[in-house]
């Protein structure tokens, strides 16, 4: 059935006139509607504005009133890792009392300790797990997800991850994006180049040849992956067909940036860490910087200088960077909040940011991330009549409902 959603007090297009991403001074641009409704049908926007056409009014069509609401284009989380197994709160418990990461490591706990629990785990158990996160993400207006495999680190681990993602992908009720991140760490039980081998000759074809994943990821830093084995990993994926994603300069710049655009990378994750030439980078180059603030606050590390690169004209997306071991969150306000208080980010730029820009990050700003006809009927409606309560009001969920393809899949 079609729907109508009715008499909104404020409708935040995020209209994009025709770009694929905001960036500069347009990421401040929201295409403000006031007194407004939106009209679905077939799971896509056919109308909006204030007074709904004649042919349109004899249809049969499911109302809903938003008098004194807000509606957003539904929110897109470009960068999680959600489908894992284990708990690491005794090692943050450790970090906070002042324990080094070699103390953690020693002491079984870092990412190895997911790796083992990932690899006991069933499919069935990692898929409930994995459930249970996305409804909570929906619960906060998301629409749109990306997420990860990486705490495999063996080909029958990272496939089971994958396999997962995909089956969610197919049971939930959003979208859910599938990325290939068998270079996220070195695995205990193999030397350096034993298992890029594994990931170039046995992991890409095995993945590409099942169709399991849509972009190839790497975490190109120091004591990680260098520049030369990221391009190695990003050069065979994009040979079958894999688009690149890069984290990089969390801790270190190292030329990750540079290698990841010079492959085509469609964004660049963390940025915590950014030289000059970093920022110089990423000028006119198409590629969006997600920036990711709960990890700086989860580590107390750095943030992105997310204001220095809008002012370079560079697209800024914002993600959860759901983990476990780094920001255990699934509350895509809460980092919009971080963005406005730490990335000294403005409301509007924070809201193109997991919007369109965030998909654009995910490559698909063609169909979702802004409120315009033809585009896929995705919405996050807040009960609140202005759009600035949602970052002002700061540490509730004011979500009224999320509407997915025109049908309501969370109703708060």
């Amino acid at each position: 059935m079609d729907i109508l959603i009715e008499n909104a007090s404020q409708i935040v297009t995020c209209r994009t006139r025709g770009r694929k991403f905001k960036a500069g001074k347009h990421q401040s641009e929201i295409g403000l509607l006031k007194d407004a409704s939106v009209y679905i049908e077939s799971g896509r926007i056919k109308w909006l504005g204030k007074k709904l056409p004649s042919s349109l009014k004899k249809k049969n069509v499911k109302k809903i009133d938003v008098t004194g609401k807000t509606v957003l284009p539904g929110l897109i989380d470009s960068h999680t890792h959600l489908v894992f197994a284990g708990s690491r709160a005794d090692e943050y418990s450790m970090r906070i009392n002042g324990s080094t990461y070699e103390e953690i490591a020693k002491a079984g706990g870092g990412i190895i300790s997911t790796v083992k629990a990932v690899r006991k785990a069933s499919k069935e158990e990692l898929k409930n797990l994995a459930k249970k996160r996305i409804q909570s993400s929906i619960g906060f207006g998301v629409t749109t997800i990306e997420a990860k495999s990486g705490y495999g680190l063996n080909t029958v681990s990272e496939i089971k991850m994958l396999e997962v993602i995909n089956e969610l992908n197919r049971e939930m009720p959003i979208d859910v994006y599938s990325t290939f991140l068998g270079a996220h760490a070195f695995p205990k039980d193999k030397t350096h180049d034993e298992y890029i081998d594994e990931l170039l000759f046995e992991m890409i074809p095995l993945i590409a040849q099942k169709e399991l994943a849509v972009f190839i990821d790497a975490f190109c830093e120091k004591n990680y992956f260098s520049v030369s084995d990221t391009k190695k990993i990003f050069e065979q994926g994009i040979r079958f067909g894999l688009v690149p994603k890069l984290h990089t300069n969390q801790f270190y710049s190292i030329g990750g940036i540079q290698a990841a655009i010079s492959c085509g990378a469609v964004s660049v994750d963390h940025l915590e860490v950014m030289k000059p030439s970093d920022i110089k980078a990423l000028e006119n180059s198409g590629t969006i910087a997600n920036v990711l603030p709960t990890v700086s606050y989860f580590l107390d590390i750095p943030y992105a200088p997310a204001r220095k690169m809008i002012e370079k004209n560079i697209p800024v997306g914002l993600a959860t960077d759901f983990n476990p071991g780094s920001a255990m969150s699934e509350n895509i306000q809460l980092v919009m909040s971080m963005a406005v208080q730490m990335l000294k980010m403005n409301i509007e730029e924070t809201i193109n940011a997991v919007t369109i820009n965030a998909a654009a990050a995910l490559g698909v700003s063609h169909n979702i991330g802004s409120i315009e006809t033809g585009k896929q009927g995705d919405l996050a409606i807040f009960d609140t009549p202005n759009y600035k309560d949602i970052l002002y009001h700061f540490g509730i969920n004011q979500l009224f409902c999320t509407v997915k393809k025109g049908k309501v899949i969370h109703k708060a």
